[in-house]
């Protein structure tokens, strides 16, 4: 609602941005040198914490995609094609072409357009994304450092992708929610597989894999439960 009508919303929702915006600051701007650490030492356990975080945000998603209508069947199609249409994008371009992008200007640019999809999307995930194209490491190093060769293209896109799309998407989101947010879920999904490590390695590595995925995935569920008390104490 803020992002498509700014003038007429903003007084409704000024109090809840002041503390997104703190609280995106901290979380994203702070902790990007923590994050970019822990991918160069181990890529693959924080992979499967970063899925297990994604995993974690579904309940509350299938919560909302019932918002307005109760789920019927065309909310499963929806979820489905999402589901599969995105798996088999991503699979054709893992196994036709080298999916990890170089970090250049170009490349930034493309992080600023799937960062800004994922903040007016209800639900999308830049990180799978990014990491699936083995570009959230680069970036985040680029944010830690606040380097502008990073920081000028992701700006440029991230804006204009807002303003290009945040009425459409609210509009889209307004006539056909239920197809919509379903649709997401299964989006979602696909990504989250397709970051996933290879899991045909030591018992003990796939231990570690699958003890991350369910900590991250705890995580959280404690944070979108918290999050939506809040929400409903605001509203």
């Amino acid at each position: 609602d803020l992002l498509s009508n700014p003038f007429k919303n903003i007084k409704k929702y000024i109090y809840m941005l002041v503390f997104v915006i703190i609280g995106g600051a901290i979380g994203f701007v702070g902790l990007s040198s923590l994050a970019a650490y822990l991918l160069e030492k181990n890529t693959a356990i924080l992979t499967c914490v970063f899925a297990g975080f994604i995993i974690g945000t579904i309940p509350e998603l299938l919560e909302d995609a019932v918002e307005v209508e109760p789920r019927s069947n065309k909310s499963y199609i929806s979820m489905s094609i999402g589901f599969l249409v995105l798996l088999t994008i991503l699979m054709l371009l893992k196994q036709n072409i080298n999916v990890i992008l170089e970090p250049n200007f170009f490349s930034f640019l493309f992080c600023g357009l799937i960062w800004g999809l994922s903040f007016i999307v209800p639900g999308l995930s830049s990180s799978s994304l990014l990491l699936f194209f083995g570009l959230y490491q680069p970036m985040l190093d680029g944010i830690a450092k606040f380097d502008f060769g990073v920081l000028i293209p992701l700006a440029i896109t991230f804006v204009v992708c807002i303003l290009l799309l945040s009425k459409a998407v609210n509009k889209l989101f307004e006539k056909h929610h239920n197809i919509a947010s379903h649709a997401i879920v299964g989006i979602v999904i696909a990504t989250t597989i397709m970051i996933l490590p290879s899991f045909n390695t030591t018992f003990i590595n796939v231990f570690f894999y699958l003890l991350s995925i369910v900590l991250g995935g705890i995580v959280s569920y404690i944070f979108t439960r918290i999050c939506k008390k809040l929400k409903q104490k605001y509203n």
